[in-house]
């Protein structure tokens, strides 16, 4: 737990491990109040939801009961399920807080046979992560080295009630058939396999904090800042065994989870060889990563949609449609608005000939997915008379005065696209 903790949250779905934690939870000398996501799966789920209400009442400690609708989308009900879970609990962090969740030794084992049999990485062969950042706080799982029937015992010697969801029996589940059928087959013959996953798992969180540091000083070596776009020639004077890990630390680095080995090479080869004039990008899920130029971009997949043309001098309510904040320093009239260039549009800037805007954007070095998309101002004629990026029109500077400042977009951070906020390539 981190020191500086100003308080926990407890995920608490009303089950053994997570009553036990938000029992032991309650002895600590930090607030306590408790999270129920409600995923309306299962007919019981409102009755689970008095249960945990129940309980909290009963222990004094807040609880706040969030409903949530999960749709597969090809990926599974469960990993759905799991993402709109995870969403909702870190939508409801406040700064400094910590989410407490209940995962146990037997949690890791799981974890890690089934990573094994999907073919993981070193990466994840480091399991479940006893602590990391998550939405304005924390993730902590306290009880990761302790087994289930440990929080078993807990909660018989201190009288504690929960309940037991179904689906945890359900054998189709990967998770489950491990659990039930495989595990305890493997602990019988050998009786410390839980505690040597554990171990497994804690060596492997080792090794790859060596590897994240020695990957960080590799990175240092290259132009451009360590949290933004990834020079390619970082990746092109690698070693070819270094690259994919680069690649990975570079996208984690970003919040993001890479794709498999298979199609991460794939990708990797294709950025690394595609001719110079060409822009390939790596696309899995709802992330791309991007060439351009020098560069290697995360992006989000697909690019959010143009934005509709607005009155300038509501801008500082719509931001753009999430997009960017725009700044101009002349005063937005009611007759201004700001819109998206056009298809065609030429533009004549001063003390140089017109020529399309699209050009003008290429030469002032505007990525490609920002050219479409840079808002304008725009009067109640149909003159431009500024544009983000390149400044006063030669109809804008008649109008307001070659001392009238350049209008300022800031493109806002992205999740999904940690570097959608750079309009240009790092210096």
């Amino acid at each position: 737990m981190p020191r500086d903790a100003l308080g926990c949250v407890i995920a608490f779905s009303g089950g053994l491990d997570s009553t036990a934690l938000l029992h032991l939870a309650t002895k600590a000398d930090r607030p306590v109040r408790a999270i129920h996501i409600h995923h309306g799966l299962q007919a019981e789920a409102d009755s689970w939801a008095r249960h945990c209400s129940q309980v909290c009442r009963a222990l004094g400690v807040p609880l706040t009961v969030v409903r949530v609708n999960p749709a597969a989308n090809g990926r599974g009900l469960e990993d759905a399920a799991r993402e709109a879970r995870y969403a909702a609990l870190a939508a409801r962090l406040e700064p400094g807080e910590c989410l407490l969740t209940a995962h146990h030794a037997d949690d890791q084992l799981e974890t890690l046979l089934l990573r094994m049999m999907r073919g993981t990485g070193p990466d994840g062969l480091a399991g479940i992560p006893a602590r990391r950042p998550f939405g304005a706080g924390w993730l902590v799982r306290p009880l990761l080295e302790f087994p289930r029937e440990r929080l078993h015992a807990y909660a018989q010697a201190n009288a504690l009630r929960w309940i037991d969801d179904p689906a945890n029996a359900d054998p189709a589940q990967d998770r489950n058939y491990l659990r039930h059928q495989v595990i305890p087959l493997l602990t019988a013959r050998w009786p410390g396999a839980t505690e040597a996953g554990s171990r497994l798992a804690g060596h492997s969180w080792q090794q790859r904090n060596v590897m994240q540091m020695l990957l960080a000083d590799h990175r240092r070596r290259w132009p451009g800042p360590s949290h933004g776009p990834l020079p390619l020639q970082a990746l092109w004077q690698s070693d070819s065994s270094v690259r994919p890990a680069l690649l990975r630390e570079w996208l984690r680095n970003g919040g993001w989870v890479a794709p498999g080995t298979s199609r991460l090479e794939r990708g990797l080869e294709m950025l690394l060889d595609a001719g110079a004039d060409r822009q390939p990008a790596m696309v899995w899920g709802n992330r791309q990563v991007r060439r351009h130029g020098g560069w290697l971009y995360r992006l989000p997949w697909p690019l959010p949609p143009v934005p509709d043309p607005v009155p300038a001098d509501a801008l500082g309510e719509s931001g753009r449609d999430g997009l960017a904040d725009f700044v101009f320093d002349g005063e937005p009239s009611p007759g201004l608005w700001c819109r998206a260039p056009r298809p065609g549009e030429r533009l004549s800037m001063p003390r140089r000939p017109a020529k399309p805007l699209k050009e003008l954007l290429r030469e002032a070095g505007i990525v490609p997915w920002w050219r479409p998309r840079l808002p304008l101002l725009e009067d109640g004629d149909g003159e431009v008379l500024a544009v983000a990026g390149l400044g006063l029109t030669t109809a804008g500077q008649a109008a307001w005065g070659a001392g009238c400042g350049a209008p300022c977009c800031t493109p806002r951070r992205r999740a999904d696209g940690p570097d959608w906020a750079w309009l240009t390539p790092p210096c």
